[in-house]
């Protein structure tokens, strides 16, 4: 059986590629801070990806055909406030663990973002120019680059914004707003944000599109339909059968924040329908 080895297992992507990862696959996921996270049906190993030694201590254990890279410092407000210790993990280990499957002969596939991208002039595609304007997206830009000069037939795939079911692992903005409805108080959604909404079960299967494919390159990953966060936030309650949860509607520019805000990112998906993936729209 072949083996697939998951940085980052115990976060919301990782839970859903372990649930939805095909039979013909044993997943071993890896764990820093939060091991109730990892899906029961993977199996699991502590892997801190700031170390460069045990990112090739564990690829030698383990000696995975795929590597999917996820983990990450994700919060693009910890990124501002922490630049050199993100970048250790979001730039540094990225291109440490490329070198390393590419001197092993094993199949890379690097979770990037959205957040490459400016927000302005959507729909964004693969081949038009990334330019960042936080630093989070900054690092997943260098990282990318670090990546692809390493070794090109790498898969980049540049996620949106996701949601989704999910339990123990990582909490996304989602089950978040479940829990503030569920306790009668409001969430506050933009109604001048746009992003193409990904379940995690669609973004799971995307990622086994393209390593079923033997793809390589960059590919953009996002929902059928971009909306605001707002109208967004209406559907959810909608969905959950929770018509009296409170939402406040709001402007990026009523909100003070510590990065950057990309306003529309709006994804151009034609690369990856060619392949076969098939964008779903939320709640649907």
């Amino acid at each position: 059986m072949k083996k697939l080895l998951i940085t980052g297992a115990s976060g919301f992507l990782g839970w859903h590629v372990v649930k939805h990862s095909p039979v013909a696959w044993r997943t071993i996921g890896t764990w820093m801070n939060n091991s109730a996270g990892i899906h029961r049906d993977s199996e699991a190993v502590k892997l801190d990806i700031a170390d460069r030694d045990a990112i090739w201590r564990t690829l030698k254990a383990i000696n995975p055909e795929a590597v999917y890279h996820l983990a990450a410092a994700s919060s693009p407000s910890y990124c501002e406030s922490a630049p050199k210790e993100s970048k250790l993990l979001n730039v540094d280990a990225t291109a440490w663990l490329a070198e390393m499957c590419a001197e092993r002969g094993c199949k890379l596939l690097f979770a990037s973002s959205e957040q490459v991208y400016d927000g302005f002039g959507a729909p964004f595609s693969e081949s038009g120019v990334a330019a960042p304007k936080n630093e989070y997206g900054r690092q997943k830009l260098a990282a990318e680059q670090a990546v692809l000069a390493i070794s090109p037939d790498t898969v980049i795939v540049r996620l949106a914004v996701m949601f989704g079911q999910s339990e123990e692992a990582g909490k996304n903005f989602l089950s978040q707003w479940l829990e503030t409805w569920r306790k009668d108080e409001p969430i506050t959604a933009f109604h001048d944000e746009i992003r193409s909404f990904l379940s995690g079960t669609s973004a799971a299967a995307g990622l086994f599109l393209l390593l079923e494919k033997g793809a390589e390159g960059i590919f953009n990953l996002g929902g059928a339909e971009s909306i605001s966060r707002y109208d967004f936030a209406k559907l959810a309650a909608e969905f959950h059968d929770l018509p009296q949860a409170k939402i406040i509607r709001k402007s990026q520019k009523d909100v003070e924040t510590s990065a950057f805000r990309p306003a529309d990112l709006t994804l151009d998906l034609s690369k990856a329908k060619d392949i076969g993936f098939v964008p779903q729209s939320p709640w649907k």
